[in-house]
């Protein structure tokens, strides 16, 4: 209660805490009137209050500034927690506002690397090239006349964001406690999960070690770049890199006056996407097209590392459950796989949504990936019934993973109308399997997905058990090389399956975060990485031969 009554005396508090204070007492009126009115009246109600108070929430973030925006940003994703009506307006919410001063920059540059910047820098623009809610960028020629940028930290941005935190943390104090938003999300997790961002975002030597692990892991990935690093002027609230000259990925027009092939660029877009999240575990948890830059030469140009994300192995070996359980149509696995992911509220009735899951599943009894089944009109509406009615959240641990996902398919998309998932997850994942048999001690998501296979089919555990025992010389009895051959071909094949069908859960875990945003494309990407996990678990292997290591294709101009 100090601590309240403290933050009361600042206006800011005041500002954003009266606000919500307001939206909470729209909704406690709402909920004491509803019983008065007609159900649609009710809900038409609902709708207009939602988006009043997302477009008031909107107007607030820009004139305030700080980290209500990221704010805005973070909870957009979050459908689980807010209508439709409030995520499209905050999708719309740009990390964008007016700089700061350029002499009030200048003075943190000068502090931060003891020098000024006429010492420092043959020249440096005064004029920001770019203004974030947290830090802005300015554009410099170093003493060797290289060109770089010098992204430097709001000055008293970090007051603002203690402030706007503790705001944050006794609003969703009081959420949890008074409104029934608290019943079904860890509103505790959530804020966690936020802080822990921001906190990582205000350091830039942090960034820049994000940036550099990023370089190396992609050092001999053809067509992906990232800027220099430059660590003699860096430090905790400056960062100097090498100034990129590029094209946003989504500027279409300015991409079609070049030779730059689109199609391969999406394509080099995917790819490094699953490099990051099936063997580095690591990922850029921003791809906003501001974010990623096209060079003259076609190269992809990663740039600001403030937010990355993680993937841990419980959670792969969690999608992997989940993709075999597609494959099985075990509904009651794929609901376990769901808990185990935490996209099931608290108290969720298992044995009701395993019922309701193996509907959804009937629809495609014959295994056959049939978009007709998609489009159908009767069953969308079924399964946006379904959705809705459900106990389903969104992890707050995985609300970067989805987001990163979803941006990443639009772009690709927007790159190529006619983008091929299965065309081109193919040859990376065969790579996978060659660079996993000629180094067997190496860890990669095969491993895992064999392990859970030991759980899951017990005649493919046996299988992998005969197959190893053959590679360490255990099985004595000396089988013929054909049978051997046959063996060793059916296990590649049952393997390659997995990984495929992995990728298809990602997919449908994405649609799942998207199906309030937009719906069609949310259930599409859902049902569509479902099918697809059925329909490559289900084809019958056949023996192939080695292939060299795949590299993303030059996009320098049309082939």
């Amino acid at each position: 209660m100090r601590e309240f009554m403290r933050l009361l005396f600042n206006k800011r508090f005041r500002n954003t805490f009266f606000m919500f204070v307001g939206f909470f007492m729209q909704f406690w009126w709402l909920g004491k009137t509803k019983k008065f009115l007609h159900k649609q009246t009710s809900a038409k109600r609902y709708k207009a209050v939602y988006k009043s108070q997302a477009a008031k929430f909107a107007k607030t973030a820009v004139e305030m500034g700080g980290l209500i925006i990221k704010l805005g940003q973070f909870v957009s994703s979050r459908v689980d927690i807010l209508p439709k009506e409030y995520t499209d307006i905050l999708a719309q919410l740009q990390d964008s506002v007016a700089p700061v001063p350029a002499h009030l920059a200048v003075s943190r540059i000068e502090a931060e690397l003891s020098g000024t910047v006429l010492n420092l820098f043959t020249s440096f623009t005064q004029e920001p090239v770019a203004a974030a809610s947290l830090g802005q960028v300015h554009r410099a020629v170093l003493k060797n006349g290289e060109d770089v940028a010098v992204k430097v930290m709001r000055p008293g941005i970090e007051e603002i964001v203690a402030l706007d935190l503790a705001t944050l943390k006794v609003l969703t104090t009081l959420a949890g406690r008074f409104t029934k938003v608290g019943r079904f999300v860890d509103l505790k997790d959530v804020y966690q999960e936020f802080d822990e961002v921001i906190t990582e975002e205000l350091d830039y030597q942090k960034e820049a070690k994000n940036l550099e692990d990023f370089q190396a892991s992609f050092h001999e990935f053809p067509g992906v770049t990232t800027p220099k690093v430059y660590w003699e002027l860096t430090t905790s609230k400056v960062l100097v890199m090498e100034f990129i000259e590029g094209v946003k990925i989504n500027e279409i027009p300015r991409l079609e006056e070049t030779s730059i092939n689109k199609k391969k660029l999406a394509s080099i877009l995917y790819l490094s996407y699953l490099k990051q999240l099936l063997e580095d575990g690591v990922f850029h948890a921003d791809p906003h097209p501001g974010n990623l830059l096209v060079k003259q030469d076609g190269t992809l140009c990663f740039i600001d590392f403030g937010m990355v994300g993680t993937i841990s192995n419980q959670m792969k070996e969690s999608m992997v459950k989940l993709a075999m359980s597609i494959y099985l149509k075990d509904a009651g696995g794929m609901v376990e796989a769901f808990n185990e992911l935490g996209f099931l509220r608290k108290n969720a009735d298992k044995g009701v949504l395993a019922k309701n899951v193996r509907v959804i599943l009937s629809v495609f009894s014959d295994g056959s990936f049939n978009f007709d089944k998609i489009n159908n009109e009767s069953f969308l509406e079924e399964l946006r019934e379904f959705l809705y009615e459900q106990p389903f959240q969104i992890p707050s641990r995985m609300t970067f993973l989805g987001k990163a996902i979803m941006t990443v398919f639009s772009i690709c998309n927007g790159l190529d109308k006619d983008f091929d998932i299965v065309a081109n997850t193919k040859p990376y994942v065969e790579d996978i399997m060659d660079s996993t048999r000629a180094n067997p001690a190496k860890d990669t998501v095969i491993d895992q997905v064999k392990n859970t296979l030991f759980q899951v089919i017990p005649t493919t555990r046996k299988l992998f058990t005969l197959v190893e025992q053959f590679e360490a010389g255990e099985i004595r009895i000396q089988p013929s090389k054909s049978f051997e051959k046959q063996i060793l071909n059916h296990q590649a094949g049952q393997t390659r399956k997995i990984v495929l069908a992995v990728l298809g859960t990602g997919v449908l875990i994405a649609g799942s975060q998207i199906n309030m945003q937009n719906e069609t494309a949310g259930l599409i990407m859902m049902v569509g990485g479902g099918l697809f996990t059925l329909l490559q678990v289900s084809k019958r292997p056949s023996p192939r031969r080695r292939r060299a290591h795949p590299r993303p294709p030059f996009i320098g101009g049309e082939n």
